[in-house]
């Protein structure tokens, strides 16, 4: 397949989490076109939005850090995909290698990703996935999914619990929000590329398959 991109681009319109407004903020600090000698962007945003990536601190305060992690950490060639509703992922698993690094779920809800049920009304993960994932997959580093969160409105009591199940106890990172409409079958290859911020719990990602 041809490289491409399995992340957002980010803008003023992405929505967040809650259906927060405003949380990306875009500023022209400078403009050719009004007499500066350059084009200068201001870029204001939480880690958690977009296209981005759940580290362990952001459910310990034990938990590792955006920095702690290595270039090598990010480079996946063993990748497992599903096509599918988050209810049918348990009868799913079978059909993927046990080697897989990364496991990407598309469950086509980012069709309404600028609709209020995007952020309102996902589907409910299960916290129990986290311990199914690795007995299954002992060498899983990362789950991602085209869904806002690992924490749906509809059971926040069990997305909190998902959190820790997945990066605390069974140490699996989360990807939120990814876009999925253009992938079609597994790559052979994902490169994830989270921005440096030492201390971060969170970060958005730029995200390469091919």
């Amino acid at each position: 397949m041809n490289p491409i991109f399995l992340s957002h681009t980010l803008n003023e319109n992405t929505p967040a989490y809650g259906g927060v407004t405003n949380s990306v903020v875009v500023e022209r600090v400078n403009e050719i076109a009004k007499g500066n000698t350059s084009n200068n962007l201001k870029i204001t945003l939480p880690v958690h939005i977009g296209t981005h990536i759940d580290f362990p601190y952001h459910f310990s305060d034990t938990g590792k850090k955006s920095h702690q992690y290595p270039a090598s950490y990010w480079i996946f060639e063993k990748v497992g995909f599903l096509e599918c509703h988050v209810d049918e992922v348990p009868d799913r698993l079978d059909t993927l290698g046990n080697d897989i690094e990364l496991l990407i779920l598309k469950t086509g809800f980012g069709k309404v990703r600028y609709e209020r049920e995007y952020w309102e009304k996902q589907p409910v993960i299960p916290a129990s996935f986290a311990g199914l994932f690795r007995s299954k997959f002992p060498r899983l580093r990362v789950f991602g999914f085209d869904m806002i969160s690992l924490t749906s409105k509809l059971d926040r009591v069990e997305g909190k619990n998902a959190h820790i199940e997945f990066l605390l106890t069974h140490e699996i990172l989360v990807i939120e929000d990814m876009k999925l409409d253009a992938l079609s079958g597994t790559p052979k290859r994902v490169i994830v590329s989270p921005i440096q911020i030492e201390g971060a719990d969170g970060a958005p990602c730029n995200i390469i398959a091919y």
